[in-house]
């Protein structure tokens, strides 16, 4: 029988380890992004990583295998962000869109670097795997592969367009393509 203090240290210690855990992730992402600046994802190894982050080998293979794993974890994070915000007004999904990705605007050109493209493209086609027909299916790939390609057009030139009004003109563009049916990702 589990006393109220024995429940109340394990929720303690619950939760120090689920802090500890963030921050060690967190730690991992910064280093990583800050040696993606002058190094080739090739070239970076796991104890370069582990050095710059400041954490433990263990603390890395407790999370990640590899060095693009971190990666590919925070490209999952950004895309849930974006999904989660997504509605039926396409518009507005530009608007959402567009704003998320322009608060990483300095992650992404290193993840398009680090060769992560692919790996963005197949998050951002997760949405995929809820749809019912084939026919939809391929309304969102393709409302997915305009997506993605504005993302690395933007970022290709500097994310130099005010994110709002590019979002008004992929809004203009994209629309009379899917207003037949809603696209949600």
């Amino acid at each position: 029988m589990s006393t109220p203090n024995k429940e109340k240290r394990l929720e303690n210690l619950r939760k120090a380890n689920e802090e500890s855990h963030r921050v060690i992730v967190e730690s991992l992402r910064e280093a990583l992004y800050r040696l993606l600046v002058t190094k080739d994802i090739r070239d970076i190894k796991v104890v370069d990583l582990i050095r710059s982050a400041g954490v433990s080998r263990g603390a890395f293979y407790k999370s990640y295998y590899l060095v693009t794993d971190v990666l590919a974890d925070d490209i999952r994070a950004i895309t849930e962000d974006v999904s989660a915000a997504m509605g039926t007004d396409i518009a507005l999904n530009w608007h959402v869109i567009l704003r998320t990705v322009y608060l990483h605007r300095d992650k992404i050109p290193l993840l398009l670097k680090a060769g992560m493209g692919m790996e963005m493209l197949d998050q951002i086609n997760r949405s995929i795997e809820a749809v019912d027909g084939e026919e939809q299916a391929l309304r969102i790939m393709a409302w997915n592969g305009i997506i993605f390609n504005c993302i690395q057009h933007w970022a290709a030139h500097g994310f130099a367009d005010n994110p709002d009004e590019l979002a008004n003109r992929m809004a203009a563009i994209t629309t009379p393509l899917f207003e037949e049916e809603v696209v949600r990702q």
